[in-house]
């Protein structure tokens, strides 16, 4: 047997590939013969026919069985097969009824020489070791499957509703987060003790002359008490205001607001009011400061005079925590709540939970996340540090401008929380700015990737 591509001349006729060049000499399924690619005895002497004995034996192709009834696999055949070819497949293959002719005699005869009768175990053993051997190398030009190659995404878009609802909801977060900085920053600075030294600390001309209800403090109080009988006509509204200035008003003052301010935010003691007593108390402890100025030695039937003034105008209790909610149309007792650590901390959890779901309406596109965190931080931010300024810068210009005891005591009595939420909101801006610049260079980076992708 002869390989027709290699030339490899084999004395085994049961190769079924060329172990040479790895040809196919003889199909593996079929058992057929591959005549393109073998040279051997049989082929040769099919070749030698002539070709009026080969039509002989065509004629008798109808009395002779179909080559499918005895052998099926040759109907799987390559129907390419040159029709001479199948014809001498079919007296290869074929088993004649009646007599033989001279060449199918010939033709079988050598036949049967060439193919054995029966396959063996140790034939099935060589066909498969010669099928190894012969397997063909692969295609280069085919690559490789790999199964954890991964798999491009393609971009997720966001569109203008989702933009605009993202929007909404980081504008709501702001202003939480926002509010969530005043309170904390009210709730560090307005305690007890801090108003405390910032009251001692003010100016006494200034709380003195400080306008309430058209009057200044000094002559509310100089009405309120009606000193001018007290003194019997010793002092006027002046002399008065002098001996104010003269005393410890303001540290009295002082020890009073601390007392509601602890009750009004942390809910200590009862409900604080400046009795008539206190009042009372005061001018007896400036004995000595009201003879200098007044040039009259006080008795105590002229300090019940002025105990019973304070009792016929209810003084004390215009001055107590209800009387002045009631006037605010507020109950100041509410504050304590609005300033707790429970509901700071409520707000605090709702603005984080509103920007969780900034991300999860922008679908998890983080270059447009990082935009919107990055302008709520930055806004909130300005907007705590223009609030600070206005608490004590503006209403210190206020009380500057206007003469406004309200604007000095706002500038005065806010300075700690002010400071507390300038502090805080220069580091939310500063934050902002931080994550905003993050986001340009995450849009920096998709711009040179998109610019690679085109030119490659």
């Amino acid at each position: 047997m002869k390989c027709k591509l290699c030339g490899a001349v084999y004395d085994d006729e049961n190769l079924y590939f060329c172990i040479s060049c790895g040809a196919m000499l003889k199909n593996p399924a079929t058992g057929k013969i591959v005549k393109e690619n073998r040279a051997d005895e049989i082929l040769e002497a099919a070749k030698e026919i002539p070709v009026e004995e080969i039509e002989k034996v065509s004629e008798a192709e109808d009395i002779l069985p179909q080559p499918a009834e005895i052998f099926p696999e040759v109907a799987e055949s390559d129907e390419s097969t040159p029709m001479a070819d199948k014809k001498a497949e079919i007296i290869f293959s074929s088993e004649p009824m009646g007599e033989k002719s001279p060449v199918a005699d010939k033709i079988f005869t050598s036949v049967e020489k060439e193919v054995p009768a029966e396959k063996t175990h140790s034939d099935e053993l060589l066909i498969e070791k010669e099928c190894e051997k012969a397997v063909p190398p692969p295609v280069n030009n085919i690559p490789n499957r790999t199964e954890n190659a991964p798999v491009k995404k393609a971009p997720v878009k966001v569109g203008f509703e989702r933009l605009l609802g993202g929007f909404l909801v980081a504008l709501l977060s702001g202003i939480l987060l926002f509010a969530v900085i005043l309170l904390f920053s009210l709730k560090l600075g307005f305690t007890g003790t801090n108003l405390h030294n910032i009251a001692e600390n003010l100016n006494k001309w200034a709380v003195i002359n400080a306008e309430f209800d058209g009057m200044s403090v000094s002559d509310h109080l100089y009405y309120e008490t009606d000193f001018s009988k007290a003194t019997h006509g010793s002092a006027d509204k002046t002399e008065f205001a002098l001996f104010l200035a003269g005393t410890d008003f303001t540290g009295f003052c002082a020890d009073k607001l601390e007392q509601y301010a602890d009750y009004i935010i942390d809910g200590a003691g009862d409900e604080p009011t400046l009795t008539d007593s206190d009042i009372v108390d005061f001018f007896r402890k400036h004995h000595d400061r009201g003879v200098e100025i007044f040039g009259y030695d006080m008795q105590t039937a002229d300090y019940n005079s002025i105990r019973s003034s304070l009792t016929a105008n209810e003084t004390a209790e215009k001055l107590s925590v209800s009387k002045i909610g009631w006037e605010i149309k507020f109950h100041l007792e509410n504050i304590r709540y609005i300033l707790s650590y429970v509901t700071i901390g409520v707000v605090a959890a709702l603005a984080v939970v509103l920007m969780i779901w900034v991300g999860v309406i922008l679908k998890g596109k983080k270059r447009i996340i990082l935009g919107y965190i990055g302008n709520i931080f930055t806004w909130s931010g300005i907007a705590i540090l223009l609030t600070a300024a206005a608490a004590s810068a503006g209403a210190a210009l206020g009380y500057t401008i206007t003469g406004s005891f309200l604007c000095y005591l706002s500038s005065t009595l806010l300075l700690p929380s002010a400071i507390y939420a300038a502090c805080i909101g220069a580091v939310l801006l500063i934050a902002g700015i931080i994550i905003k610049k993050i986001k340009d260079s995450i849009r920096i980076k998709e711009k040179i990737q998109k610019a690679s992708a085109k030119t490659n």
